[in-house]
């Protein structure tokens, strides 16, 4: 059954400062937000509650992750830095020198970061210490997705748009399940957000979508279709898209709206939430344990949190 609406806007916490990722991390029931100047950090609860807002000393941050539920891994510059003891002062540690971006990994108890060249890393925690394993990246990642069973990644080894590859486990490593070429419109895209039955790429700042559906064990859809306004972030639920637009709207496309969309043509939300923030939206991210949710953050710092309700699917 696909989801068919939001309900519970609500603010749940304010780091304010820039909110430039947020980190659901199902396995505690919990979620992070990271902010920039100043970098700061909190975990919120699923349940609810008033965690600590953390202040960290570093010049910036670009992009995090959580890889425990007290320890995350930020991008600060081109550097990457562990941070232990997220509840109380986070201890900071240099884990690798140059990265060019690192991605949350929401069901697993590791991150994925690539560096500039052809080396990836898994960072996990080992006692109390983050340690990063190097590997060798096929192809040029440049838009990365993972859930805790698959590693999604659009990579320029093909023509056109680039390639759309699934790999099982927590990296790119192991042989591609499902792959397919992309067309050329979405060869600038690099915001991915995928799961075992829908892909969504998209550019920030860009209008249109590159939708890929699973209609078959090995089998894609691959279309674009518009939706009309500037994009900002995008998440993934099952079969429906969640798309954060830059006029401070999150609006939802079931299986259904996809599936109607013509290639090029404008896909019709299936609903459309005003996230009521006094600043512009600025990160989405999507949860499902103990209740479908997202989690969005905005330039100001405020983190509001709403629910993904569950409707039948109308053809």
């Amino acid at each position: 059954m696909p989801f068919k609406s939001l309900a519970g806007m609500k603010k749940v916490g304010d780091l304010e400062a820039e909110v430039v990722a947020l980190a659901p991390f199902p396995s505690a029931n919990v979620c992070a937000a990271f902010s920039t100047d100043p970098v700061k950090t909190v975990v919120f609860p699923f349940g609810g509650g008033q965690p600590q807002v953390q202040s960290v000393s570093l010049d910036a941050c670009a992009s995090g992750a959580l890889i425990d539920e007290r320890v995350a891994v930020v991008k600060s510059g081109d550097e990457l830095w562990g941070l232990i003891d997220l509840q109380h002062k986070p201890r900071i540690e240099r884990v690798v020198p140059s990265v060019r971006a690192v991605f949350n990994n929401a069901g697993s108890k590791s991150a994925l970061a690539f560096g500039w060249g052809d080396e990836g890393y898994e960072l996990m925690l080992q006692g109390n210490e983050v340690v990063a394993r190097e590997f060798q990246v096929r192809g040029n990642v440049r838009a990365c997705s993972l859930d805790g069973v698959n590693c999604y990644v659009v990579a320029d080894d093909g023509g056109g748009g680039g390639r759309f590859r699934e790999h099982p486990g927590n990296t790119p490593e192991s042989g591609t399940q499902v792959r397919c070429e992309l067309p050329l419109a979405a060869k600038e895209m690099d915001r991915l957000a995928a799961g075992p039955q829908l892909a969504a790429l998209v550019q920030k700042g860009g209008s249109t979508v590159c939708v890929i559906r699973k209609v078959g064990a090995a089998a894609l859809d691959v279309k674009i279709v518009s939706v009309d306004t500037g994009i900002v972030d995008i998440a993934v639920l099952e079969t429906t898209l969640f798309v954060l637009t830059d006029d401070g709207d999150v609006r939802v496309f079931g299986a259904d709206a996809l599936q109607r969309s013509s290639e090029g043509g404008p896909a019709v939300p299936t609903f459309a939430l005003a996230v009521g923030a006094g600043s512009a939206p600025t990160a989405l991210a999507a949860s499902s344990r103990g209740g479908n949710r997202l989690w969005i953050g905005t330039k100001d710092g405020e983190v509001f949190r709403c629910d993904c309700v569950k409707g039948a699917m109308t053809l």
